[in-house]
C-alpha cells in the first residue's frame, strides 16, 4: 500500500516536471523566434462572411432576417429580427439597422428596437448616438442627414449637403453633438470639411482641409484627431489646428487604431499594403518603429500590443520592449476582420469565421 502511493507521488512530480519544461522550452522557442502553436479557436455558426462587425467583447453579424450578437465564446447573446437586406452599423451606444427608407434603432445590450421611423428617401448610412441618431439619406452628392431621439422622433434635419459628398458622420461620446465629414470638389481644389453640430440648435466648429484627403477622424475629450493621406493634424472643437503637433504621414496609411483618451495608432507603408512588415506605432506623443519577422495581412493593436497576422502566422509585439513574439495560427488565415477588447481575434478562413484568443 505505501509503496503504491510512493509510486503515484513519484508519478506526479514526473508529470507536474514535464509540464514546467514543456512550458520552458515552449517559452525558450518564442524568444529565439520561433513559433508555438496556438490551439484556441471558435468557429461561428455563420453562412454570411458579408457584413461582421466588432464592437467591446462581441461579434455581430447579419444572416437572413436576423441581426446575431455573440461573444467570444460563440455563444449567442441576442438575435434581433430585421428586413433581409439591411445594413447596420454598431458602436458603443447601440446599432442603427436601415433597409430601404426604414430606420431601426437597437439596445446594445438586449437587442430590443428603441425606435422604428419611416424617412422620406433611402437610407446610405445611420449611426446610433448616446442622445440621439442620424441617417444619411437622398442622393450621393445632395444628401440630407436626419437627427432623431434614439427612440425614433424627428429632431433636427441637416440640408446643406448640395454637390458635396457626405463620407463619414458620428456623435462625440458622452455629447450631445453631431460631426459630419463631407468633400467638396465644386471648386478649384478640394475641400474636405468636418462640421460640428448641436441637434436642433446650430453648427458649433469647422475644419477645412484643402491640402489632403481626411479618412479617419479619432475624437478626443478636449481635441480632435484628423488622419489623412498627407499628415495628421489635432483641433480643438471650434476647428482651431494645434500646429506643433501635426505628424507627416506622406506613403503611410492608418492600419489600426485602440481608440481611447490616449489613442494608439499603428501607420504602415503604402507600399506594404496586405504584406506588411513594417509600421510606425503612435502612442501619448512618442513614435516607435515596428518590424514584423513575417508579412501580415493585417496589423491589430490593443492596449499597446500590436498583433501581425499572416496567412499561417501570429506576431505580437508590445510598444517600447523591441521583442517579437510568434505563433502558429491554427488554421489559415483568408481575412482579418478586427478584434475585441478581450484580445479576441476575428478572422475568416475556408468561408467561415473564426474567434481566436490572442496571448
Amino acid at each position: 500500500m505505501e509503496l503504491s502511493r510512493g509510486i503515484s507521488r513519484s508519478h506526479a512530480l514526473l508529470v507536474s516536471v514535464l509540464v514546467c519544461l514543456a512550458a520552458f522550452f515552449a517559452a525558450l522557442l518564442v524568444r529565439n523566434g520561433q513559433s508555438v502553436p496556438l490551439r484556441s479557436a471558435i468557429r461561428l455558426n455563420a453562412s454570411s462572411l458579408s457584413d461582421v462587425q466588432v464592437q467591446g467583447d462581441h461579434v455581430y453579424y447579419l444572416e437572413g432576417g436576423s441581426l446575431h450578437c455573440v461573444n467570444t465564446k460563440g455563444k449567442f447573446v441576442w438575435n434581433a429580427g430585421v428586413d433581409a437586406a439591411s445594413s447596420f452599423s454598431v458602436n458603443k451606444s447601440g446599432l442603427a439597422v436601415w433597409s430601404g427608407t426604414r430606420l431601426t434603432t437597437i439596445d446594445i445590450n438586449t437587442g430590443v428596437p428603441l425606435g422604428n421611423i419611416q424617412l422620406s428617401q433611402d437610407v446610405s448610412y445611420a449611426v446610433m448616438g448616446d442622445v440621439y441618431s442620424a441617417a444619411v439619406i437622398g442622393p450621393e452628392h445632395s444628401s440630407q442627414v436626419v437627427l432623431t431621439d434614439r427612440y425614433g422622433n424627428t429632431v433636427d434635419t441637416l440640408t446643406d449637403f448640395d454637390e458635396v459628398l457626405v463620407m463619414d458622420c458620428g456623435f462625440f461620446e458622452g455629447r450631445e453633438i453631431f460631426w459630419i465629414m463631407t468633400l467638396d470638389s465644386t471648386g478649384s481644389e478640394p475641400v474636405c470639411r468636418i462640421s460640428t453640430y448641436k441637434p436642433g440648435r446650430r453648427e458649433t466648429g469647422q475644419i477645412n482641409d484643402m491640402e489632403q484627403l481626411i479618412y479617419r477622424v479619432i475624437f478626443r475629450s478636449n481635441s480632435i484627431l484628423a488622419v489623412g493621406t498627407r499628415y495628421m493634424a489635432m483641433y480643438d472643437y471650434t476647428g482651431s489646428e494645434t500646429k506643433s503637433a501635426r505628424v507627416n504621414l506622406y506613403g503611410y496609411y492608418l492600419e489600426a487604431a485602440d481608440e481611447n483618451e490616449e489613442p494608439t495608432l499603428i501607420f504602415c507603408p503604402s507600399s506594404q499594403t496586405g504584406a506588411v512588415k513594417d509600421a510606425r506605432a503612435i502612442f501619448a506623443g512618442n513614435e516607435y518603429l515596428l518590424h514584423m519577422p513575417v508579412e501580415c495581412r493585417r496589423l491589430l493593436v490593443k492596449d499597446q500590443t500590436v498583433y501581425g497576422i499572416s496567412r499561417e502566422r501570429l506576431a505580437v509585439t508590445t510598444l517600447g520592449t523591441g521583442d517579437v513574439l510568434t505563433y502558429n495560427l491554427p488554421m489559415q488565415v483568408n481575412d482579418v476582420i478586427g478584434i475585441t477588447a478581450d484580445k479576441t481575434a476575428v478572422i475568416t478562413s475556408g468561408g467561415a469565421i473564426y474567434l481566436i484568443k490572442l496571448p
